[in-house]
């Protein structure tokens, strides 16, 4: 029984191997491989490149130097777009600054005449005032604000003495002297003060003038006026000694 069966398997085996060697999608067609051509062992490269169409080395040139000077413009716009951002926000800070030390000047200025009537008080003091337990408070509270309206950037303009500066001070006189040379601040009437190099108030001052020459008579002049008057009356003399 099972060689039958063995010898149907066989058969039908040979069989379906008959049908597909006679099927011709079953043929099996074998391709070689294309030789690509070698150059001689004594062919050089520039005469392997005989027959290869040249490169075009002058258009790539021209191209890459463009994309080069492209590049270089872009480079030099981004940088000064970068210094103009930068300078930009220096700007803006510095307007803030300037802002805020505004604000304060105003605050400053409304305090000045409190500053004014504490110094005309503490010039005004006698001496022996000065000892009592009352006026040293009071001399400490000024001192306390000056250190105040120092911290924050308030200065006292220097005025006696100095040269007048229209910028810093305000003359409201002047006086002959000759202790001092002209235009020279003699004396202060009210003190001026700034604030971070801005003008709040300018200080009020007296200001030093050459005196005034008095006219002196040439003394040439005076003795020719003598001599004449002289002269006259002497011819009044002669005229009255001669008689008719």
């Amino acid at each position: 029984m099972r060689t039958e069966m063995e010898d149907d398997e066989n058969t039908s085996t040979a069989e379906h191997r008959a049908e597909t060697s006679e099927d011709p999608r079953f043929e099996v067609k074998w391709r070689k491989k294309e030789s690509r051509p070698r150059p001689a062992a004594s062919e050089s490269p520039e005469e392997a490149h005989e027959g290869q169409p040249p490169a075009d080395n002058a258009g790539i040139q021209a191209e890459l130097d463009a994309e080069r000077e492209r590049t270089r413009e872009l480079q030099d716009k981004w940088q000064r777009s970068a210094a103009d951002l930068a300078n930009l926000r220096r700007r803006h800070e510095q307007e803030r600054e300037d802002l805020e030390k505004m604000a304060s000047m105003a605050l400053v200025y409304d305090l000045l005449p409190v500053l004014d009537n504490f110094e005309r008080a503490i010039a005004t003091l006698p001496g022996n005032l000065r000892q009592l337990t009352w006026i040293h408070g009071i001399l400490l509270v000024e001192r306390q604000m000056r250190a105040i309206l120092e911290s924050r950037g308030v200065t006292a303009i220097e005025a006696e003495g100095k040269t007048f500066d229209p910028k810093l001070h305000e003359a409201v006189s002047e006086r002959e002297t000759d202790d001092s040379p002209p235009n020279t601040v003699v004396s202060v009437y009210q003190s001026g003060y700034t604030m971070h190099g801005y003008l709040i108030r300018p200080a009020l001052v007296e200001v030093s003038k050459a005196p005034a020459k008095q006219e002196e008579k040439p003394e040439k002049a005076s003795l020719e006026v003598a001599d004449s008057a002289e002269g006259e009356s002497v011819e009044e003399a002669e005229g009255q000694n001669v008689g008719p």
